[in-house]
């Protein structure tokens, strides 16, 4: 009759820590899972962000285009409604991702703010304004693509 209590006890004591063991890693799993999905949704809305500001530098593209070719004014840019949503809409989405991106993008965007401002709102376009502006465009341009293809050219 004595020698049933130890073994209740080492089986009492090992489900108790198997239990405790399978909650540990269940609360793991769930954890790692939705850090994952928080992670890749905040991927995603960062790329919608760079798509919408992609599609608009394409058009200011075309501005500074036509003001170097065909002498058009460049007009006011930077204090657009659309301006603003869409490059804040952009840095802060870039932010979310980490301190690094959103810093650099941040940078590129500023250079391209302070070149904008110098060439917009001229009667007669400025050919050097507007070529640093164009250099700063392709710098952040160039920068959002290289970004939304990461990992894409892998073979």
């Amino acid at each position: 009759m004595q020698g049933w209590w130890p073994n209740l006890l080492q089986g009492a004591f090992s489900a108790i820590i198997g239990g405790v063991v399978a909650a540990i890693t269940a609360w793991g799993v769930v954890v790692a899972t939705r850090r994952h999905d928080r992670d890749t949704l905040l991927e995603i809305e960062a790329r919608n962000a760079a798509i919408e500001l992609f599609v608009m530098l394409a058009e200011l593209d075309t501005k500074l285009t036509q003001a170097l070719d065909n002498g058009v004014p460049l007009g006011n840019v930077t204090n657009s409604r659309e301006w603003t949503v869409t490059v804040l809409k952009a840095e802060v989405a870039m932010f979310t991702l980490g301190r690094d991106p959103g810093r650099q993008f941040s940078q590129e965007v500023g250079d391209l703010r302070r070149a904008l401002e110098l060439a917009e709102g001229h009667e007669l376009p400025c050919e050097n304004l507007l070529h640093s502006a164009s250099t700063a465009l392709q710098t952040l341009t160039d920068h959002l693509a290289n970004w939304m293809m990461k990992g894409r050219h892998r073979v």
